[in-house]
């Protein structure tokens, strides 16, 4: 796994936190609020450039994880959103909720509202998603499924059991 290191970004209303390891460049975040987050810009997010609550709202966006936020004069702290479970086509697996990531013999990995794991079994940052499975070329079979019934269709993991299916 990738050594995490954290940058901050605050006003006297609100710490933005990112972690670069954590991060797939979905964009969920520039595409909601770009005058706060702009890629080519430095620094990249600017949290004086718009209000604390629309900013939490980008932040919660990101199905990472990879971006956080403390609001610093009172307001509602981020919470745990109800627990889903996406495959995101020829992509990782999305959970949002209150998730812990656990190595086979129990080591908590990560406790946080969002993740991202890989499927490719390629990522440099094992278990999370690095965006390898683009570089690779890497296809899921659901994903040529879908694929074949047209751009619309969206994989939604079933909670089985054992745990999710991933293909």
């Amino acid at each position: 796994m990738a050594r995490r290191r954290i940058q901050h970004y605050a006003t006297d209303e609100i710490e933005v936190t990112f972690d670069p390891s954590r991060c797939i460049h979905y964009a969920a975040c520039i595409r909601r609020l770009p005058a706060v987050f702009e890629a080519a810009a430095r620094p990249w997010i600017r949290p004086e450039a718009a209000p604390p609550e629309e900013i939490a709202e980008a932040v919660r966006a990101c199905p990472t994880g990879a971006l956080h936020y403390r609001l610093l004069r009172g307001g509602a702290a981020e919470q745990a959103e109800e627990a889903r479970v996406r495959v995101l086509r020829d992509g990782p697996v999305v959970i949002s909720g209150d998730v812990v990531v656990a190595l086979e013999d129990g080591t908590e990995v990560v406790h946080d509202t969002r993740v991202a794991l890989c499927r490719c079994g390629k990522s440099g940052n094992m278990p999370f998603c690095d965006n390898t499975h683009r570089a690779i070329g890497w296809r899921d079979a659901a994903g040529d499924a879908a694929r074949a019934r047209g751009p619309e269709v969206r994989s939604e993991a079933a909670s089985l059991e054992d745990g999710p299916r991933l293909a």
